[in-house]
């Protein structure tokens, strides 16, 4: 059994909110940059997906090694909504892209690394 106390709760969030802001003003300067590369104005992609509403998804998914899974560990084929999404892998391997002909790709993500793929949103946009 795993317990956590309230005092462990409180320090995990702290960190996850500086975390958090931390990432909102990457995003913000990569929307910026996009903008820009793509002969827009720097506020462009801030103003049309309305950046600042606050609306944001953070999901964390752990896989441990586990010797007694007989099927698939991870998560489903999907696409991803929103204008960039941040991942930080801390295994080896497990995450593929569907390149545009088709083809799955192998991701490596060093360690310490954060990999930032464009959404849907920006897709349509």
């Amino acid at each position: 059994m795993f317990y956590i106390s309230f005092s462990d709760i409180s320090f995990i969030r702290k960190i996850l909110e500086e975390y958090h802001k931390a990432m909102r003003n990457i995003v913000a300067g990569l929307a910026g940059a996009v903008s820009t590369t793509l002969g827009f104005e720097e506020k462009y992609i801030e103003k049309e997906l309305n950046l600042k509403s606050g609306f944001d998804v953070m999901a964390m998914n752990l896989y441990p090694p586990n010797s007694r899974s007989k099927g698939v560990i991870g998560i489903p084929e999907h696409t991803d909504p929103g204008f960039v999404v941040t991942l930080v892998q801390d295994v080896d391997g497990g995450l593929q892209i569907l390149s545009h002909q088709g083809n799955w790709i192998n991701v490596y993500i060093p360690h310490h690394a954060i990999l930032i793929q464009l959404g849907d949103h920006l897709e349509v946009l």
